[in-house]
């Protein structure tokens, strides 16, 4: 069995050896990432880490959240004590493990193990893995006794052939709709340039809140400012915003990306509506100027997450389930996997009624989600 060690901080595990372990799906897994997201007034942020001969085989971030700050649980954690483990923002969660099969499977009952002594230390009865992929909750099942439900789906924009000319063929029927936002933004004087997050915190942030209180999702100005400076000295590096300007050089819109190996990351978005001029800037701003920028960066990947399924859909996006897996404690090391299969497919059901497409018939196969 591996050595499982604890820390408090990302800071005390070195980067290069942690991000080692983070393939271009997992940027929310990423040291740069999660040091953004450490937040102890917040939640209390903890590292479980499995290494052998002194190398870093394996991690996962844990919070231990105060009652006033905890997420609501899925239905499937209602009525335990949890704690959460995998990044706590990003809606995405994949296990950190090496590629050999048979040292990824020590190396995660090791970080299992580990996180069950820390979960009764803190007087909690079950771990929640909390918007993991498919592959990953089949290899939890495939260890552990494990409850799962099906918690949302993402979306993606597979772009294989890497460039705008492959992105078109992604569209289909849709294709000449998205050419006419294209060509409309292009005639309305507005154009696109980029900058770091660093550059424009200011400009932006008042942006996004405009932008979140249009649709109902206010949130204090200074404390979107405070994340973005927040983003900006940790990830500065990664982030590219794609600034929206009319002509005299003034900002009607911009939308944040962040780059991690071969994918970029669509964050958040705000607009001026005094000074936007009807011309598509938001799917220019969020999809097309981006997807440009890919191909001139050999990035083949965005990464569009689980809101407004339908719009995603109909610009290229395919859609993949994420769920909520528990692990009640004691861990039982056999495994196991139960879920209320139909509500599973009721939910199934309901995305690919919202989205109108973009659901792999075998990836929703939800009867073949079995363990490994």
């Amino acid at each position: 069995m591996p050595d499982v060690k604890h820390f408090e901080s990302i800071d005390d595990i070195d980067r290069d050896a942690w991000d080692a372990l983070v393939p271009g799906s997992r940027f929310y897994q990423s040291h740069a990432w999660l040091r953004g997201q450490e937040r102890p007034d917040f939640a209390a942020p903890g590292y479980l880490t499995a290494w052998a001969d002194g190398e870093l085989l394996a991690g996962t971030p844990y919070y231990d959240f105060p009652a006033e700050n905890a997420p609501p649980p899925p239905d499937v954690a209602e009525g335990r004590s949890v704690l959460r483990l995998g990044t706590r923002t990003g809606y995405h969660n994949e296990f950190l493990l090496p590629k050999d099969p048979g040292v990824a499977g020590e190396a995660l009952d090791a970080l299992v193990a580990g996180a069950a002594e820390r979960a009764v230390a803190l007087g909690c009865d079950a771990l929640l893995f909390d918007f993991l992929t498919t592959d990953s909750l089949r290899l939890l099942a495939g260890r552990f006794e494990v409850r799962a439900q099906l918690r949302a789906a993402e979306a993606v924009v597979h772009n294989d052939g890497g460039t705008f000319e492959s992105y078109r063929a992604l569209l289909g029927r849709n294709v000449r709709k998205r050419e006419y936002e294209i060509r409309r933004f292009a005639d309305s004087g507005l154009h696109m340039e980029t900058a770091s997050l660093s550059a424009c915190v200011d400009e932006f942030a008042p942006l996004v809140g405009q932008t979140m209180d249009r649709y109902n999702a206010a949130l204090d100005p200074a404390e979107i400012h405070t994340f973005l400076t927040v983003q900006a000295r940790f990830l500065d590096d990664l982030s590219t915003v794609f600034r929206c300007v009319d002509e005299k050089g003034e900002l009607a819109g911009a939308s944040l990306c962040f780059a991690w190996r071969d994918t970029f990351y669509a964050r958040v978005a705000g607009f001026d509506y005094a000074r936007t001029r009807n011309a598509y800037e938001y799917f220019n701003a969020v999809y097309y100027e981006p997807i440009h920028h890919m191909e001139r960066r050999g990035m083949t990947t965005l990464h569009l997450g689980p809101s407004a399924l339908k719009a995603k859909v109909h610009r290229g996006a395919s859609l993949h389930p994420l769920w909520a897996a528990v692990v009640p404690l004691p861990a039982t090391a056999t495994a196991g996997l139960r879920r209320d299969t139909v509500a599973d497919q009721a939910l199934a059901d309901t995305v690919r009624e919202e989205a109108g497409g973009g659901m792999s018939d075998e990836e929703w196969d939800l009867s073949r989600v079995t363990p490994l």
